[in-house]
């Protein structure tokens, strides 16, 4: 009987091979993580635009019903402010129809404000078209002078240059929009601004961006109070220059440089609030303008080129939007 000789471990791998394989597979591993997270990045950061396009067309939907944009915030005419009669509604309150959020806006009670703890049905209502993906989950933040929560937004209206100063109509002409003395923007108390006043084209003039949030101490982004869903052009995007907000209201978390602010005021009647545009988007951040588009601005763009987006009327500085 013959008996075959047995070729053992001709077949098997030695040490050195297996190791030189897992060193391979896990360099292939560190190449394709960062692709993946930048297909996430793209796909989170599509989401946001669609979630601010969603935004520009209720406020066209505002528009075609009113004749008009609805205001940066609201306040009685020729009075103080109050909690009656609808004061400190923002342009996202009046924005609730047109973005599919039409039960909440009929449970409004005009009869009150919005900054004393009423109309708690809308203040702490949060919904995924108000927040970008890039950002945190937003908790909702404690309000001015009451414990009740007030939800938050990833996405503000131009209140063009700040500091925003203005809480009341008190002395001024009982008139939908009282006179300032900055650059408004679209968006400012009481305004009532139309298409036909954007006398430099709708698609040269911004209407909505980012900012990012923070820790529920911040009130930065609440939706439905004036120091909150507005920005301004002073800074270019993504600046470290910190936003000065109400003393009680800044809380940075553990991000102090992404999100820094100052206190700047104490309450609604000594205001002075400046926010900048931010996003996590890498390189800058979304903003929509008039005409309904949504275009990536780099954090680079000159800041007279960006100050000159704020402003709804011809500026030295404008540009074409393809020159972004």
């Amino acid at each position: 009987m013959r008996y075959r000789r047995q070729r053992w471990g001709a077949s098997a791998f030695t040490l050195v091979e297996l190791l030189v394989v897992i060193a391979i597979i896990g360099i292939l591993i560190a190449l394709l993580l960062p692709a993946v997270q930048a297909a996430r990045e793209a796909a989170r950061r599509s989401q946001c635009t669609n979630n601010m396009k969603q935004i520009l067309l209720a406020l066209h939907m505002h528009h075609d019903r009113d004749k008009h944009f609805p205001p940066g915030h609201y306040a009685p005419p020729n009075a103080a402010v109050s909690c009656n009669d609808g004061s400190e509604a923002t342009w996202v309150t009046y924005s609730l129809p047109f973005l599919e959020q039409s039960a909440a806006y009929d449970q409004i009670d005009w009869k009150y404000g919005f900054g004393c703890g009423s109309n708690t049905v809308v203040t702490t209502l949060a919904f995924s078209t108000m927040n970008c993906p890039s950002d945190r989950k937003p908790e909702a933040a404690t309000g001015p002078g009451t414990t009740a929560a007030y939800a938050r937004s990833n996405y503000v209206a131009n209140n063009g240059i700040g500091p925003m100063k203005e809480w009341c109509m008190k002395n001024q002409p009982a008139t939908a929009r009282p006179p300032i003395s900055r650059e408004g923007g679209v968006f400012f108390i009481n305004s009532d601004m139309a298409i036909a006043e954007l006398l430099d084209g709708t698609s040269q003039t911004a209407m909505i961006c980012e900012i990012r949030l923070s820790k529920q101490g911040d009130f930065r982004g609440v939706m439905h109070y004036p120091e909150a869903p507005l920005y301004h052009h002073n800074y270019t995007p993504n600046s470290l220059v910190p936003d000065g907000i109400r003393k009680a209201h800044c809380d940075v978390g553990n991000d102090p440089v992404r999100i820094p602010c100052t206190g700047t005021f104490t309450a609604y009647n000594n205001r002075s609030m400046t926010l900048t545009a931010r996003s996590y988007h890498p390189g800058g951040v979304n903003l929509g303008l008039g005409d309904g588009s949504v275009h990536f601005v780099s954090e680079t763009i000159a800041l007279n080129v960006w100050q000159a987006m704020c402003t709804p009327k011809s500026a030295v500085g404008e540009v074409i939007v393809s020159q972004f």
